[in-house]
C-alpha cells in the first residue's frame, strides 16, 4: 500500500528534478519554460505587486518567447489579486463561466488561471506563480504540488527578481547616469 501511495508522487519528483537541473544550469527563465511546456497553458509568469499595481517579475511567452514582461496593471486587473488576499491556490478553467470572476476586469481578456503563492521563509507574500491563458484551460492538468514546490524554490534560491522598474524610467535613469558620466569626463 506504502509503495502504490508513493507512486502518484514519482512524476512531480521527476518534473521537479528536471526543473532544478535546468535552474541550476540554464537559469530561472528556462526552467519556466519547461514548467509550462508540462501543460497546454500559453503563459507562466511570477507576479509582484506595488503601489496598486501588478506586472510579471519573470514572464514566459510559449508563442511568444522574446517577450519578457506583461503590461503592467492595477493589482486588481489580475487574477494574482486573489492568490494574494487568500495566501493559497486560485484556478479558473473558464472565466466566462464562473460566478466568482463577474465584473472583474480581465475576465473576458483572460479565461484560464491558475495560481500560487511565492513565499519566503518569514511567510512574506514575494509575489504569485501562475500559468494563465487566453482560451479556457482545464487546470486538472497542472500538478500542484510541482507547482507549490517550484513556488517555494523560487523564493528559498532567491530566483524572484524585484518588481520590474519602468522601462521608461529605467531607460532616463540610464541616459541620466550616461550624461553625468559624460559631464565628468569633460570637467
Amino acid at each position: 500500500m506504502a509503495e502504490q501511495s508513493n507512486q502518484h508522487l514519482q512524476p512531480t519528483r521527476q518534473a521537479f528534478e528536471h526543473f532544478q537541473e535546468t535552474l541550476d544550469t540554464r537559469g530561472v527563465r528556462a526552467a519556466l519554460a519547461y514548467i509550462v511546456s508540462l501543460s497546454d497553458y500559453r503563459f507562466i509568469s511570477v507576479f509582484q505587486f506595488r503601489d496598486d499595481k501588478a506586472t510579471a517579475a519573470l514572464h514566459i511567452d510559449r508563442e511568444n518567447p522574446e517577450q519578457l514582461r506583461s503590461a503592467e496593471v492595477p493589482d486588481t486587473a489580475t487574477y494574482c489579486c486573489y492568490v494574494r488576499d487568500s495566501l493559497g491556490l486560485f484556478t479558473t478553467a473558464n472565466a466566462m463561466l464562473d460566478s466568482r470572476l463577474v465584473g472583474h476586469p480581465k475576465r473576458a481578456d483572460v479565461s484560464a488561471y491558475c495560481g500560487v503563492p511565492v513565499m519566503d521563509a518569514e511567510g512574506q507574500l514575494q509575489g504569485t506563480l501562475c500559468h494563465y491563458d487566453v482560451a479556457p484551460r482545464d487546470p486538472e492538468q497542472l500538478d500542484l504540488a510541482l507547482l507549490i514546490e517550484v513556488a517555494a524554490t523560487l523564493a528559498r534560491g532567491g530566483h524572484v527578481p524585484p518588481y520590474p522598474v519602468d522601462q521608461a524610467v529605467s531607460d532616463a535613469a540610464n541616459d541620466d547616469g550616461q550624461r553625468a558620466e559624460q559631464t565628468e569626463g569633460k570637467a
